[in-house]
């Protein structure tokens, strides 16, 4: 928990991935995510308000984007992002809001 309290950014360089957990708990810390454009990664990353995407195995794209981010707002007004990024995940990946979709899910399979 230190650690992410102390980070700036959460970089995930995954080659292949379905979902991370990691994502949610660097959401949860209200940290900015610079990722590979793996799995649902694009769905879940808002590029340019919640972190980056870059290619897979693509070192130079990696770098862009980290370069991206340090000359970003996000960077810049980190407390104000680490602010919105912990609302973001309040209401798109908190339990509450899994549940909801998970009951919403399961209301349509009965019609």
């Amino acid at each position: 928990m230190l650690y992410l309290k102390a980070a700036v950014v959460m970089v995930l360089p995954y080659h292949e991935i379905f979902q991370s957990g990691v994502l949610f708990l660097g959401y949860s810390f209200g940290l900015p995510v610079i990722a590979t454009d793996v799995g649902s990664f694009k769905q879940e990353i808002v590029e340019g308000r919640t972190g980056f995407l870059c290619r897979p195995g693509d070192p130079a794209d990696l770098a862009r984007a980290i370069e991206a981010y340090f000359c970003s707002e996000l960077y810049r007004n980190l407390g104000k992002t680490r602010k919105e990024i912990k609302e973001h995940a309040d209401v798109h990946h908190s339990w509450a809001a899994v549940a909801k979709l998970t009951c919403s899910a399961y209301a349509g399979l009965s019609r």
